[in-house]
């Protein structure tokens, strides 16, 4: 059996239907199939919403959720993020060759702005070149405004693009790639989602509340290698490339799930369309 029991949190994030919302009594249903008891689920229900991602109307099991905006963009990401890797798998979001630099230095008294930007960049797949000064293939503007602030951005954010990196271990863009963001950590956060689809089984006798679970737990498992993933172009990296081997067997797995499933609302945004 897959190591992955989905947490309370992907249950909730996982009951919304395409308009943001979410009926209580459908969640914990979910929340029940994948082995969660109630508590559990309104903790994660009190947290997201303290952290201003959905509100609740409502109360018990006659109540729903409704995403917010921030919770709506946050959504949005993600999708991005999966619809990135699955067009570089398929050769459709080649490099373009540029480096992206970022480079900020925040007052201590602003010191949670400083420590929100560290936190986007680092979620966002840059690596840090110096304190304060950190570079990527990809152009985050767009989505660090979404995930800090544009107020933050435009205040402290310095951005450069260059063709060429110099420095120690540097020489082709693969191999300062290389450098920078080690391939054997990427293929390693892999393993547990190989391992979940491996152990998963979705034989005929697999009954919907079963392919529910199944969906969840490799789901959390994919989410989990995702957020490990600097989602490098293949330019920057090796030939053949694990994570993209995983990536196909996740996506024909899902597809399974979702046409044996077809009222199942969970995780659209996995749909691996590139």
């Amino acid at each position: 059996m897959s190591e992955f029991q989905a947490a309370p949190r992907t249950v909730v994030e996982a009951c919304f239907d395409p308009q943001g919302t979410a009926a209580l009594d459908y969640v914990y249903d979910v929340a029940a199939a994948v082995g969660l008891s109630d508590q559990p689920v309104r903790l994660a229900v009190r947290r997201l919403e303290a952290a201003g991602v959905l509100r609740q109307e409502g109360r018990g099991r006659k109540g729903r959720l409704v995403l917010t905006d921030a919770g709506r963009l946050r959504s949005d990401a993600d999708a991005r993020f999966i619809a990135l890797a699955y067009a570089q798998d398929a050769g459709l979001a080649p490099w373009d060759g540029l480096w992206r630099l970022s480079t900020f230095s925040v007052p201590e008294r602003h010191r949670s702005e400083r420590d929100a930007l560290r936190t986007a960049l680092t979620r966002l797949g840059a690596v840090p070149l110096a304190p304060g000064a950190y570079v990527s293939p990809h152009d985050l503007l767009d989505e660090l405004a979404e995930e800090v602030s544009e107020a933050t951005v435009g205040t402290y954010l310095i951005t450069a693009e260059a063709t060429r990196l110099t420095g120690p271990g540097f020489t082709d863009p693969a191999s300062t790639a290389a450098l920078l963001w080690p391939p054997a950590e990427t293929v390693e956060a892999y393993r547990p989602l190989a391992d979940a689809l491996a152990e998963e089984p979705l034989g005929p006798e697999r009954g919907s509340v079963e392919l529910v679970a199944t969906g969840l737990r490799l789901a959390e498992a994919f989410t989990r290698a995702l957020e490990r993933d600097p989602l490098l172009p293949p330019e920057l990296r090796p030939a053949p490339w694990p994570p993209s081997m995983v990536r196909r067997d996740f996506g024909e797995a899902w597809a399974e799930i979702r046409g044996r499933t077809p009222d199942l609302s969970l995780f659209r945004a996995f749909d691996p369309q590139p």
